[in-house]
This record gives C-alpha cells, sequence and structure tokens, in this order.
C-alpha cells in the first residue's frame, strides 16, 4: 500500500492503474494506491453463457415465480432469472430404500434450483440397459416421488438414470445403479 502526498494532481482519477493497482479514495480524504490482482480472464463462451443468461432474464422477468422471489429476495426479478439461468438444478438424493422391483414401489428424489424444479424424470433400465420403465416423478411434500409402474423382479440388477429441470430449461442428470 502506497500513500500519496500531494494529491491535488490526481483529482478525478480512481479506478485500476495498470493490471495490478487500484487508485482509492479513503473515507478522510486522502488517495492510496493497493495492490489488486487483476480480474480472472474470461473465456468467450463464459460471456456467450452471460449473454444468453441475460436475454433469458429479459423475457421470463415477469413470471411469477421471478416476481414472488424478487420479492422475498429484495431484489428485482430481473436479476433473480439472471441468476436461476446461471444454476442448473442439482439432485442431492435419489432414495432406493424402498424399491425393491415391484410395481408401486417409491422411489424419492430431493431436488433443488435457485428458484424452481420445475420437473423430475426417470428411467429405469435393467442390466443390459433395455428399458424397463420411464416416467415422470410427482412433488410429494419435499421431495419428488416416482411410483413404479412395472415388475422388476426377475432383473437383479437396476440402473436408475434422474433428471431435474429448472425455469429455463436446465436439465441435471443422475445414474444409480441397485440390485433388486
Amino acid at each position: 500500500m502506497a500513500r500519496i502526498r500531494k494529491t491535488h494532481k490526481l483529482e478525478g482519477f480512481s479506478g485500476r492503474v495498470g493490471k495490478h493497482l487500484k487508485l482509492q479514495d479513503k473515507a478522510d480524504g486522502r488517495k492510496q494506491i493497493e495492490h489488486h490482482p487483476a480480474p480472472g480472464p474470461h473465456t468467450e463462451d463464459q460471456w456467450e453463457v452471460f449473454k444468453e443468461a441475460v436475454a433469458y432474464a429479459r423475457q421470463a422477468q415477469n413470471l411469477p415465480e421471478y416476481q414472488h422471489e424478487a420479492e422475498v429476495r429484495h431484489t428485482s426479478a430481473f436479476k433473480v432469472a439472471t441468476a436461476d439461468f446461471l444454476h442448473c438444478p442439482e439432485i442431492v438424493r435419489v432414495d432406493l430404500e424402498n424399491y425393491h422391483g415391484h410395481m408401486g414401489d417409491p422411489i424419492d428424489i430431493e431436488a433443488h434450483a435457485d428458484v424452481a424444479v420445475t420437473g423430475v424424470g426417470l428411467l429405469l433400465l435393467d442390466e443390459e440397459n433395455h428399458l424397463l420403465e420411464m416416467g415422470m416423478a410427482q412433488k410429494h411434500g419435499d421431495v419428488w416421488r416416482y411410483l413404479a409402474t412395472h415388475e422388476a423382479r426377475s432383473h437383479h440388477h437396476i440402473r436408475v438414470i434422474v433428471d431435474a429441470a429448472d425455469l429455463p430449461g436446465h436439465l441435471t442428470e443422475s445414474r444409480i445403479e441397485v440390485d433388486v
């Protein structure tokens, strides 16, 4: 940190000087130069994703989900929609404890998104990747619940593929294998 004694030559100046120095006005009126690392490099892909997020937010900011969340967070619906676009949904847990390969057995999924998970889908495959069944889970309290629609008793090894979607349409996938 460097202190500047004759500040009259720097009146009106502030901000970065080169890549690593920043000129700041202090509360007591002094000017000070501090070392600040340069901001990290941004790839073209990151800028493109950000531009897509802004474009999405412009058209989606009037959705009731974003309006409500903006009120809760004390911010704008535009900012909420932009952040939602930049974060994919997360599948936290797939509970296969009560699934035994019988029709009606539940599979519970805990999934989260910045604003809302809009859907959770499942595929159940046998050990040779043949489709046993597929469908959409239903919201059941704090989890999404899928009830098996077919018997899978003759299959010993089941592969479960779960995907969760959010308002911008992003999908997150999780794969779990279980012996029944």
